[in-house]
């Protein structure tokens, strides 16, 4: 087996988890008012929700820079899988280039249509608002599966970020002592992505979509054609 770059890819996940957490949180904010339930916060960054909605409301592009955020450490993470470590921590913008490009293995050719050139699905972000549950489960599944990624390089890397919650520990305890492979870190990946991309192309629908339509949903992120 393949021993892979654990310790670099597990920053980038925990990069991409951060993100993904902060932006569920406001979704989940938006929806309900409250905080979601695990949580931990003494009110401050409530207010400081609260006091941004009414400054900078979230819109489409506030979704997009997010995402972007998050496709960037995830691409990281799965391209430099097999890099020394060495060679990640002091990397060059030649190799940072060659990173931040969406992975185009034959695992995620399901994520966009051959079909489709780049220029026919470019689509630029606007200041529109959002349809606000399908993005938010969308972003939810994505973070718990991350975190449970999270929790698995951990493992493999020998070293605790404290990613994750005692949910996400209880739920992962059979699956938390075996060893990640990377097959098995593709996939895990992939299904991250899916969800992500599922997030993006849902902002304007009015509810789920489901069966063969969720297909066309998981397809494509404009940012990721742009370089």
């Amino acid at each position: 087996m393949i021993t892979l770059s654990w310790k670099p890819i597990l920053s980038n996940l925990s990069e991409a988890y951060g993100e993904l957490t902060g932006l569920y949180c406001r979704l989940h904010f938006m929806a309900f008012g409250e905080m979601p339930d695990n949580w931990q916060d003494d009110g401050s960054y409530k207010a400081w929700l609260e006091k941004r909605e009414k400054e900078q409301p979230f819109t489409e592009m506030t979704l997009f820079v997010s995402l972007n955020h998050a496709y960037h450490h995830l691409n990281w993470a799965w391209n430099i899988r097999r890099t020394p470590e060495e060679r990640i921590w002091h990397f060059t913008q030649e190799s940072a280039g060659k990173w931040d490009k969406f992975p185009t293995t034959r695992e995620f050719s399901d994520l966009w249509s051959s079909t489709n050139s780049t220029k026919k699905i470019k689509d630029k972000p606007r200041s529109r608002k959002i349809s606000l549950t399908p993005v938010r489960v969308r972003i939810q599944m994505a973070q718990w599966k991350l975190g449970i990624l999270c929790r698995r390089v951990e493992n493999e890397a020998k070293i605790n970020s404290s990613i994750g919650n005692t949910r996400l520990k209880r739920l992962n305890e059979d699956v938390d002592s075996q060893p990640l492979s990377e097959k098995e870190f593709a996939k895990r990946i992939h299904q991250i992505y899916a969800e992500m991309n599922m997030a993006w192309n849902s902002r304007k629908d009015k509810t789920f979509v489901i069966k063969s339509y969720a297909i066309h949903r998981r397809r494509y992120f404009p940012y990721i054609f742009y370089r």
